[in-house]
This record gives C-alpha cells, structure tokens and sequence, in this order.
C-alpha cells in the first residue's frame, strides 16, 4: 500500500500516514514509510510531491494547450517556397486552432499569432492556463510575453522530448499529411483557404480515438441509437470530397 500511494499521490509523510490511518492501517510510522521508499528506490526528498509529467497533464488537460509549427510547400511565382503555419491544441479536446501562413515567420509575426490565439479562446469558460512549447528559436520573447500578460503559463519542453508534445505533433503532422498533401498549393491565399476547411473538419466531423470517437466540439455523446434508417443519414464533406464524414439528418 505504501509503494501505491507513493507512486499515484507523491504526498509528504503526514498525509501519507493520514491516508494510512483512513484505511485502518495505525501501526506504521514515518520511518517505516522512509525505509519502505528507499527499499523501493523511490525518492524520499520533498521534490518527489511536485508529481509526474502524466500527473500534470491530467489535472490541467482542459485548459493545457500545445503548440508547433509546421511548415507546407507552396507554388508561387518565384517557385516553390516553404510557409510556416502554427498550430495550438487543447490536450483533452484535441480541438485545433491554425494560423494563417507566412513564407517569413519573424518575431513580429510569431507575436501576432499569439494575439489570434488569445482573440480565439476569449469567449469560452475555460480559459488557457498552460501552453507547451519546444525550444524552437521562431518563438520569441515577445511571443511569450504576450500570453503571459494574460495569465497564461508555459511547459518549455526539454530538447529531445517528442512524446511531451506529442498532442501538437500529432495534430501538425495529421493536418500537413492529410489534408493537402494532394493538392497542389498555390499562393498563401490558397493554402489559408485549405487550412480553415481542414480545421473546420477537424473541430467539428473529425473522430478522434482519444474522445471515444467524438470530435472536439461535440461536449456529449449523442443518445444512443441502434436503429439505423439510411435516408436519415447523410455525408458531410469537405476539401472536394477528401474528407468525409456521417450524421443523422437534422
């Protein structure tokens, strides 16, 4: 019991005796508790209370978002050039928001975006506490500085950690990937315009794994229905077709 508690609360000694006497264990003290964990391997320092990386991602998930660039090639006149996009995601939702693109992702426009984000979650209840990024140099003082203005803390992820930001890897790679890869792009305007569909549809027809096969802004399950009529079900698309998706007829 000693080892469960330690490794799903990391909680000091009185509260791991209080959670002790509270199932009826009493003859157990500190140092007992302090042998088993060095016994274990598990650190007895205060540190260990700060709790794990998993820990913090489920008690924040509603208001933790992420955050990445990706980047998708484009024709233009002179030739083909590389645009920057950046993508958030809100780690329980999986809802996305994207940036417009830009050829040139400087300081100036990097802050910009952290300014529509902002603009993009005002109205809701659960406002952003938490953004996690990596090092990349494109985000800049300014950049954080803007979303610290409003609260908003960051998770700045060790280098070499892709699975701690593998939320907004996930959703950059399925957008870049999935979307328009077969298209060819032309112009920014273009691929801005391929970008609001895809969120469109990733927001609101896209099932997600995560959320028992729901989208992001879908808060309940629909009520459950075995019966099946086919002219009440129709086919939602979008991107000519590319992605498709079934709904009950209103």
């Amino acid at each position: 019991m000693v080892r469960k508690i330690a490794r799903e609360t990391g909680v000091g000694y009185t509260r791991f005796l209080g959670e002790l006497r509270r199932l009826g264990i009493n003859r157990i003290c500190r140092q007992t508790v302090r042998n088993i964990l060095k016994e274990e391997g598990i650190d007895t320092s205060p540190k260990r209370s700060r709790g794990s990386w998993e820990q913090f991602v489920r008690m924040h998930a509603k208001t933790l978002w992420a955050c990445d660039f990706f980047t998708q090639r484009v024709i233009t006149p002179r030739g083909v050039v590389d645009y920057f996009l950046l993508v958030f995601i809100n780690v329980e939702t999986r809802e996305i928001f994207i940036s417009n693109s830009t050829a040139h992702p400087d300081s100036a426009w990097v802050t910009q975006q952290a300014r529509n984000f902002l603009m993009y979650t005002a109205d809701r209840d659960e406002q952003p506490t938490y953004l996690m990024r990596d090092r990349d140099t494109k985000f800049t003082a300014q950049f954080d500085d803007v979303l610290k203005a409003e609260g908003v803390k960051f998770k700045v992820l060790p280098i070499q950690s892709p699975n701690l930001i593998l939320a907004a890897n996930e959703s950059s790679k399925a957008s870049s990937r999935n979307a328009w890869t077969i298209f060819l792009v032309f112009g920014e305007q273009h691929l801005n315009d391929l970008v609001l569909e895809y969120v469109r549809y990733y927001n609101d027809g896209r099932a997600h794994f995560s959320r028992d096969f729901l989208p992001p802004s879908c808060a309940d399950p629909p009520v459950e229905n075995d019966t099946i009529v086919l002219d009440e079900i129709v086919r939602r698309e979008r991107l000519g077709g590319l992605t498709r998706w079934y709904e009950r007829a209103a």
